[in-house]
């Protein structure tokens, strides 16, 4: 792949309506350690910085666009980020016949759909058939398109793809955190990737300079799930910060509680998880506490509190020492403090919008009440960074938590001139990505936390600055369908090697167990109008899981096999494996739901060495058998579930 790559421009454009292949250009190409940079100068002065870097076999680019001159570009239209044809094994045109093709044997694209409230987010089913052939299949000389909706890059569609035929493939993902689309074209003796901004169509200012979208290119060998886990040690090791100097080794466990409910209430709170002893990590304050006028509610459903959205002073009808005692109970508690804030998306009638509204995007809908803050506005992107950083200085946030509740596309689009479209996408993008590098940079020890309506924004740009704890709204509820936890667990983990859900609410082992990620909200304090530390029984009873917890937590950080499909039927088992190449263990999760007929399971287990022995001790019972290797391989591992609705957890370790 490798030579592929570097013989290729990997971009395409149209400027002024001719082809980029077709200028005539000036390259300059200078390489260094793992980076390749190539320079192309138009005969107009324009440039076009192309930043090519390998992370051993996998690389990733971004171009850069500059118009050092003092007149305005051409139009640069059509642009592709990426346009690159890979080497991929011959496969020969198919004629459609009465033999339907052999899925094995067919070039297939696993593309996870993105967060959309359901319980199949970050999934694909590739078998489903579209027209006479299967939705993931990639047939020779055919095309599949793909994109995402409403400006935020995973939703609806998340910017992943696993290419694979015949025992090697292809991992690609895009970098933006915006509007994109791809398009992937299966050649006889290649595939084709084509990706970039959505409806680019714009000129360059005199001095203007700014970044697209980037793009990861990952080969594999073996089997799809293979990939999946090569994919899942190259996020960990070069795109998370998760682990790394200064910040969290792990994704944390949190204690949630509502913004909205008073100092006294929180601290209440805080008190009882000490007193006792639950090994909460964070204090983990929602939405509710901001306003200057904002009155205390006792959860979400009560008050104005949204109507204050944008106004980020802390209401001292609700928190008179402005958090800084919230803050101070939580580190002396030896936990750490993450809050909620949502500069992005303000409401129309906060003092800043009045103060200033050149600092927002004019609506498209004018009777919204939501405005679109402008991170492409220099001053605009001043106010948010020093906002922010001055929330973080004064209170002592360890973790601030970015929410984005809209779909900015409208907006963006609806700002652009004609000759200047997607500009305003782009320079938000700029902004956003810069805003969170400044704060990373300006506090060592920050964790971001990438929530937009749940999981809306996850994509390769947002994981090297963020991890998602809230990975999916349809957790909302304080008593969701756990088999939406089950899924997400299959589905989510194959693409992110750190993200985070919820328990929920109710005491209930089954749904604990269902929730563990290896970043975990358990919210039981959320809300005034639920008591929390009345019970004894149920203290205890969160101890023990919470304990349990942190024992599942670091065996979920490597290697992830799903071992049943992603499906929501009651009658069905879901069972997922998690193993740990470098400490030779791992840990199987094996849930029986509420309507199965069925005690017992068999499950082929992967990473097994045949040559091996392994003891596989029973978290409940204590229970402990041992097995061969060969035996695992050739018959399998038998779980039994005598209940229904039961789970069973199963640490293993080879001899």
């Amino acid at each position: 792949m490798r030579q592929a790559i570097l013989n290729q421009p990997r971009l395409d454009f149209l400027y002024g309506g001719a082809s980029f292949s077709d200028l005539s250009v000036v390259k300059e190409e200078t390489s260094k350690e793992n980076q390749v940079i190539t320079v192309y100068t138009l005969q107009d002065g324009i440039k076009i910085t192309n930043v090519l870097t390998w992370h051993g076999e996998a690389c990733e680019w971004v171009n850069w666009f500059e118009n050092p001159s003092n007149q305005k570009s051409a139009i640069i239209s059509s642009l592709q980020d990426a346009n690159i044809i890979l080497p991929m094994a011959h496969e020969d045109f198919y004629d459609r016949s009465a033999w339907q093709q052999d899925f094995a044997n067919v070039t297939q694209i696993h593309a996870p759909s993105g967060s959309h409230w359901s319980y199949d987010e970050f999934s694909c089913n590739p078998h489903r058939m579209d027209d006479v052939r299967f939705i993931g299949q990639a047939a020779p000389n055919r095309s599949r398109k793909y994109a995402n909706s409403g400006g935020r890059s995973s939703d609806k569609n998340a910017p992943f793809f696993n290419i694979h035929f015949q025992g090697r493939g292809y991992i690609a993902a895009i970098g933006w955190s915006g509007q994109w689309n791809c398009e992937i074209r299966r050649l006889e003796d290649g595939v084709l990737i084509k990706s970039g901004i959505e409806d680019t169509h714009f000129c360059l200012e005199p001095g203007e300079k700014f970044r697209t979208s980037s793009i990861v290119i990952m080969p594999y060998e073996g089997a799809v799930i293979d990939g999946q886990n090569q994919w899942r040690r190259l996020v960990r090791e070069h795109f998370s910060l998760i682990g790394q100097p200064g910040r969290d080794t792990h994704g944390p466990l949190c204690l949630n509680v509502w913004g909205g409910m008073s100092t006294q209430a929180v601290l209440k709170r805080l008190e009882t998880a000490c007193k006792n002893h639950l090994p909460y990590e964070y204090l983990w304050m929602d939405a509710g506490w901001y306003g200057i006028d904002t009155a205390a509610t006792p959860d979400e459903f009560e008050g104005d509190w949204a109507d204050h959205t944008g106004d980020w002073r802390v209401s001292p009808l609700i928190h008179p020492n402005q958090l800084k005692d919230v803050a101070n109970a939580a580190h002396q508690a030896g936990m750490k403090f993450l809050l909620w804030v949502e500069p992005e998306r303000v409401i129309a009638t906060t003092p800043i919008v009045q103060e200033h509204p050149e600092y927002f995007y004019l609506p498209s809908d004018e009777k919204s009440q939501n405005r679109l803050l402008n991170l492409g506005n220099p001053d605009a992107w001043n106010y948010c960074l020093e906002t922010l950083s001055g929330l973080i200085e004064t209170i002592g946030i360890d973790c601030y938590r970015q929410d984005f509740n809209m779909p900015p596309l409208n907006d963006w689009r609806h700002n652009d001139a004609e000759d200047r479209k997607c500009i305003s996408e782009i320079k938000h993008i700029n902004g956003l990505y810069r805003l969170w590098d400044a704060l990373l940079d300006r506090f060592p020890h920050l964790l971001i936390d990438n929530c937009a309506s749940g999981g809306r924004r996850i994509d390769i740009e947002t994981l090297r600055r963020s991890i998602p704890l809230w990975r999916s709204d349809y957790q909302c509820s304080a008593n969701f369908l756990v088999e939406a936890s089950q899924c997400h667990q299959l589905g989510f983990n194959q693409w992110l090697p750190y993200s985070g859900s919820s328990t929920g609410r109710l005491y209930d082992t089954y749904r604990m167990r269902s929730a563990y990620t290896p970043a975990l909200a358990a919210p039981y304090a959320f809300s005034e109008r639920d008591s929390f530390g009345d019970d004894p029984e149920k203290m205890t009873w969160l101890r023990q899981y919470l304990l349990e917890y942190l024992k599942v937590r670091p065996m979920m950080e490597e290697d992830f096999y799903p071992l049943t499909t992603i499906n929501d039927c009651k009658d069905a088992w879901c069972a997922a494996q998690f193993d740990r190449p470098s400490k030779k263990d791992g840990l199987i999760q094996a849930f029986r739901r509420d309507d199965s007929p069925f005690e017992t399971a068999c499950f082929f287990l992967y990473g097994v060495n045949e040559n091996a022995q392994y003891i596989f001790t029973d978290e409940d019972s204590g229970e402990e058998i041992i097995l061969g290797g060969r035996e695992l391989k050739e018959k399998g591992l038998s779980i039994t579930i005598s209940q229904k609705r039961a789970s069973r957890l199963i640490f293993y370790r080879q001899i």
